[in-house]
């Protein structure tokens, strides 16, 4: 018998010694456009304390982006591991090619119901099979989030409830005008009061009441009979649940003045304490996070850019807001690295890049964003021990945008493009067309047997794409005497095949200082092939991607002077001993 037990205790014994180790951390801070060059600088002169103690722990790298230098297309590979032409994502707006009008393109709604763009898996599913817990929060590209092994908050790309990017509402008794990004409503108070409709998904609305007070510079507010609220003129809300017939939502409110009375709305918001859209894996995590650290903008970009471009929020206001949205993703990472236990845990925040574009022009506020970011990699930092890597990444650095290129304008002036000034893309003259812009850096051939209505076989294709390299490349601005475009890329030679056939047929790469206009982006022109840039939106990074590369940090020294988002997956799958695919053809960074 005694010697039976002995037998026992030694066969367990080396099952336990043959059990797998506990698994190690990785962190990933995400800081979308974080510039190479500014960020060192700033570290020189000893205002971000957090970054420089990681990068004297392990390093700081400038990081090649991808081709183009867009968030959804440098995410997407940081995500899989895999080029454009692998994961199918290739810029923030797509065309349909038999309708012949633009799209979005990190998902698109098929039957009422959402589908994400993203061909190919996520390097966290390969973890998932080995076992190897993986949480995101706030990640891109991820809408509508998968029912799969991780824990995934999704970020950059989830849509309002209206089901755009973000659209808000300004009531207002001046005299109309159009607004880009918003919808403007006239209203007129009769003895104080104001009846007015909050706007909700697939024309549905509510009863919206204010009862203003001049004397004391404040409004009651009430929403279809909720609890009235009280509200001063230049003071935000908190959010506020909003119930329609078949949605469940919540939006924050400004009072910009009383006479005239100026009430900015934000985009409605899917309220994270009920959602209604598929925000989380599992979907009640939306919900526990809302209960821990209190309501928080789902939509991906909540930023109100497009408010402050409208001049419909001033500068300050703009900064009061995009500072809520921080300090929500300040809580939503204290309360996710407090919950985190082994594996892999990523966090997304834009809000470097969302300043860097509309601040660019004023340093001071470009080098706060970077201050508060600061405040984000100490966060990390304090999770920081022996077992754990910490990753902090950029997709891509920024330049001034000082010129706008009308790529429409100039194939209309060329002959290859027969379209109407500010018509819809769908109202071109497609059988006297020859080549299009859609997205910030694509132009497309109008080949027969693609597009609905193509003109050109293969071989004129082949010819014209040549033709159209050669007079971008030699084009010049007729004002600065520049060059407008640095490299032309031809997509066929650059992406790999799996989603090849989606790619725009050249992407250009612009110069420092010249970007794509807003109109060409969605198929339309302009009169002007080239103008100044007067927009509040002042910063960008859509240019060529050798101007733009991002950051990575690392709290352990790598071995490659030269890295890329592309290596970023296969390198923290081996961190885990975990092979990459053979679709994954980055190098792993941590190696000689």
């Amino acid at each position: 018998m005694r010697l039976k037990w002995a037998l026992l205790t030694l066969a367990l014994l080396l099952a336990c010694s043959r059990s797998p180790a506990p698994h190690k951390r990785v962190i990933v801070l995400a800081l979308d456009g974080c510039d190479p060059r500014l960020l060192q600088r700033l570290i020189k002169e000893n205002k971000l304390p957090n970054f420089a103690r990681l990068a004297s722990s392990g390093g700081l790298w400038s990081l090649g982006t991808t081709t183009p230098p867009q968030s959804p297309v440098a995410w997407a590979t940081f995500l899989t591991g895999q080029d454009p032409g692998g994961h199918g994502l290739f810029d923030f707006l797509q065309r349909d090619p038999r309708r012949m009008q633009p799209t979005t393109s990190m998902s698109e709604v098929s039957d009422g119901r959402y589908r994400r763009q993203l061909g190919a898996p996520p390097f966290w599913q390969v973890l998932n099979q080995r076992h190897i817990p993986a949480t995101l929060l706030r990640v891109p590209c991820w809408f509508p989030a998968a029912a799969d092994q991780a824990v995934t908050l999704t970020g950059l790309g989830t849509p309002d409830l209206l089901g755009s990017y973000g659209t808000f509402t300004y009531y207002s008794e001046e005299k109309p005008r159009p607004l880009s990004g918003g919808t403007w409503v006239p209203v007129e108070a009769r003895q104080g009061e104001v009846h007015a409709s909050l706007i909700g998904p697939n024309s549905q609305s509510l009863p919206l009441h204010l009862s203003l007070d001049l004397e004391h510079g404040q409004a009651l507010i009430e929403v279809d009979q909720s609890q009235p609220f009280l509200l001063k003129r230049g003071e935000w809300s908190q959010w506020v649940p909003v119930a329609f017939a078949k949605n469940r939502g919540m939006v924050r409110f400004l009072l910009r003045s009383l006479h005239p009375l100026g009430l900015y709305v934000s985009p409605l918001n899917d309220d994270p304490t009920r959602p209604s859209l598929p925000l989380s894996n599992p979907s009640t995590l939306a919900a526990r996070l809302a209960c821990r650290c209190g309501r928080y903008y789902t939509q991906g970009m909540a930023e109100d850019s497009k408010a402050l471009s409208a001049r419909v929020l001033s500068d300050q206001e703009y900064l009061e807001q995009s500072q809520e949205v921080l300090a929500e993703n300040e809580r939503l990472l204290e309360q996710g690295l407090s919950d985190f236990k082994e594996g892999l845990f990523f966090f997304y925040v834009g809000h470097v890049d969302l300043q860097s574009h509309l601040f660019w022009r004023q340093p001071v506020e470009v080098e706060k964003a970077y201050t508060r970011a600061d405040r984000l990699v100490g966060q990390v930092l304090r999770a920081l021990d022996p077992e754990t890597t910490v990753w902090v990444v950029s997709d891509h650095g920024f330049a001034p945008f000082e010129r706008v290129f009308d790529m429409n304008a100039w194939l209309h002036k060329e002959g290859y493009l027969s379209s109407q000034p500010d018509q819809p893309m769908e109202k071109t003259d497609w059988p006297r067309t020859q080549a299009y812009g859609v997205g910030f850096n694509g132009l497309y051939l109008n080949l027969r047997g693609r597009e609905s209505q193509g003109t050109l076989n293969t071989e004129q294709g082949q010819a014209l794409k040549r033709q159209l390299s050669e007079k971008l490349l030699a084009l010049r601005d007729p004002k600065t005497g520049q060059a407008v475009i640095q490299q032309v890329y031809d997509s066929a030679k650059i992406y790999s095949p799996a989603y090849r056939d989606r790619a725009p047929d050249l992407i250009i790469g612009y110069a420092k200082g010249y970007r794509v206009a807003w109109e060409a982006a969605l198929g339309q022109r302009s009169t002007q092939v080239c103008r100044g840039n007067l927009d509040h939106w002042n910063g960008d990074h859509l240019i060529d991607p050798q101007l733009v590369p991002g950051v990575l940090l690392c709290s352990r020294p790598i071995g490659k002077t030269d890295p890329s988002l592309q290596d970023l997956a296969p390198t923290i799958l081996k961190q885990f001993q975990v092979p990459p695919p053979p679709a994954m053809t980055g190098r792993n960074l941590l190696e000689e």
